[in-house]
């Protein structure tokens, strides 16, 4: 909590004199910040999350002995674990943590890069946030935050191509940035755009063959088991539905909160069905709006708003929700008091979401589903508002270069 005061306290200073804000002294400063971090943890023997330690050495060596892993991750994660597996000689956790790094200047270089008047200080928001680190030092959700926001800056100048590449990489890793290439396509043809659209689908369809064709004729059982065993999954405690659910009594934490809540069959089907509603009406709405700031804060809301509403909700999430909320903020606010009030939201988000997991408040059986309110109506409510703001672009509304007063 001391991290949050003395972070709050400093982007607070920022956000009044963010005119003075510089992209390298910002960027030196996160990469310096992301060692030290990891530096006092590995100094100080801080125990790791078991998937970094564990799972991603499974997996990774699994690979370069010859054999696909029978794995819930995409083939990028698996080459990515890999990769950590090779370069540390199997100590995972402290390649992962360092892999990471790049990822996370990638993504606040990304921010900036939109170049707008509220994209500086969201992306030092992104960059010093005190209590997301965990996540990316010991899971590997900055890749595909990093690929959707570089995807969208890409989009942004009309580079199709290279945006459609970007997206392919991240969903081949995590697949959720492709809602944001469906969300784009869609819009593409709306605005009658079509060899665009054909570029863009291009790029997309041919990175991701390149990655996923070659493990598919070597072991399709395996490879498609990332996609078998989550839909397999039902709801936890985690997710956004388990709270009105243990209100009436048909959910609760069985052994964990990361496992299974117990909830009724109807209320699994219901979530699905929330959840695919969402994402239709993100591409519906797309295909009314005709700026292209709009069309784009769609196109990156589309996977915050898929992994709020799923049933099965990962604390380290939050890395592509808070990217993706800054990305479409940079892209629609007005004025400066609408950037805090987005800044808040993100950390208050994100201080529910570390009080969830890892770390824990006196009386955690009660205060954990207080920390994951937090994080549920004020993540919710940036994503509404912003889609709602974007919605306001068919009626000549939100500006392409949104205006700081």
């Amino acid at each position: 909590m001391l991290e949050v005061v003395a972070a709050t306290t400093a982007l607070i200073q920022a956000w009044r004199e963010q005119e003075r804000l510089r992209l390298p002294p910002i960027l030196a400063l996160a990469v310096a910040f992301d060692f030290a971090y990891v530096g006092v943890h590995l100094a100080f023997g801080v125990r790791s999350d078991f998937d970094s330690r564990v799972l991603y050495h499974r997996y990774g060596e699994r690979l370069l002995h010859g054999h696909y892993p029978r794995a819930e991750y995409p083939v990028g994660a698996v080459l990515l674990f890999a990769w950590e597996a090779w370069i540390s000689g199997g100590a995972t956790r402290v390649a992962n943590a360092f892999t990471m790094i790049p990822f996370q200047a990638l993504t606040v270089g990304g921010v900036w890069a939109l170049r707008t008047r509220a994209a500086p200080w969201l992306a030092a928001v992104f960059a010093f946030f005190p209590l997301n680190p965990y996540y990316w030092e010991f899971k590997f959700d900055l890749v595909p935050a990093a690929m959707l926001v570089l995807g969208i800056v890409l989009a942004r100048r009309e580079r199709w191509i290279a945006a459609g590449v970007a997206l392919a990489l991240g969903a081949v890793v995590k697949w959720t940035p492709a809602l944001a290439f469906a969300v784009l396509i869609a819009w593409l043809l709306s605005t009658r755009r079509a060899r665009f659209a054909l570029e863009h689908a291009a790029a997309f369809v041919v990175t991701v063959l390149v990655v996923y064709l070659p493990f598919l004729l070597w072991d399709a059982h395996d490879v498609t088991a990332a996609y078998s065993r989550q839909n397999a999954r039902v709801i936890t405690p985690e997710s956004l539905w388990y709270l009105p659910l243990r209100v009436v009594g048909l959910a609760h934490v069985k052994s964990h909160i990361s496992f299974g809540a117990g909830a009724p069959h109807w209320a699994n089907v219901a979530a699905q069905g929330i959840q695919a509603a969402v994402v239709i009406v993100l591409v519906a709405v797309a295909t009314r709006v005709r700026e292209r700031g709009a069309a784009l804060a769609l196109a990156v809301i589309a996977p915050a708003a898929f992994l709020v509403t799923n049933r099965i909700f990962s604390p380290q999430f939050v890395l592509v929700i808070t990217a993706a909320v800054a990305v479409a903020a940079a892209l629609l606010v007005r004025t400066r008091r609408e950037q805090l009030a987005v800044g808040v939201a993100l950390g208050a988000a994100s201080v529910g979401n570390a009080f969830v997991y890892p770390y824990a408040l006196p009386h955690y059986t009660f205060t954990w589903q207080l920390a994951s309110l937090a994080l549920f109506v004020c993540a919710s409510a940036s994503i509404v508002w912003l889609t709602l703001r974007a919605a306001g672009a068919f009626r000549g509304s939100t500006p392409d270069r949104p205006r700081i007063e």
